[in-house]
C-alpha cells in the first residue's frame, strides 16, 4: 500500500494542513515510509496465518503478560523501595504538592 500525492494532499487537507509543493512531496515520502514500517510490523507480528488481526496481537499480548504473574495475583507487585523512600514530601498516604505560583494560598500570591 501507498499514498499518492492526491492522497497526501486529501490527508492533509482533512488536518487542517497547508504545504508548499516541495513540502508535499517530502509528505508523500513520509507517509509511504510509515506505511511500508506497519506492513513490516504486520509481518512480524503474523503467525504464519494471513487472517492475523490487531485482535489476535493483542490477545498474544495478553497471554505473554499474564504469563509473567502467577495466577493467583490479586494486587500489583510490590515496589522494591516504598513510595515514601523516594517522594519530596509524603503525608499520610499522598504525595504533597506544593502550590502554583500565583493560585490561592502560594507565597507569591
Amino acid at each position: 500500500m501507498s499514498v499518492g500525492r492526491e492522497q497526501a494532499e486529501r490527508i492533509a487537507h482533512l488536518a487542517r494542513l497547508r504545504f508548499e509543493d516541495h513540502e508535499l512531496t517530502t509528505i508523500t515520502e513520509e507517509l509511504n515510509h510509515i506505511l511500508e514500517h506497519v506492513e513490516a510490523l504486520r509481518e512480524v507480528g503474523s503467525t504464519g496465518d494471513e487472517g492475523t488481526t490487531a485482535e489476535d496481537l493483542g490477545d498474544v499480548a495478553a497471554a505473554s503478560a499474564a504469563a509473567t504473574r502467577d495466577e493467583d495475583a490479586d494486587h500489583p507487585d510490590t515496589l522494591v523501595r516504598p513510595l515514601d523512600s523516594f517522594a519530596p514530601d509524603w503525608r499520610e498516604g499522598f504525595f504533597v504538592v506544593p502550590p502554583l505560583p500565583g493560585t490561592q494560598g502560594s507565597d507569591g500570591a
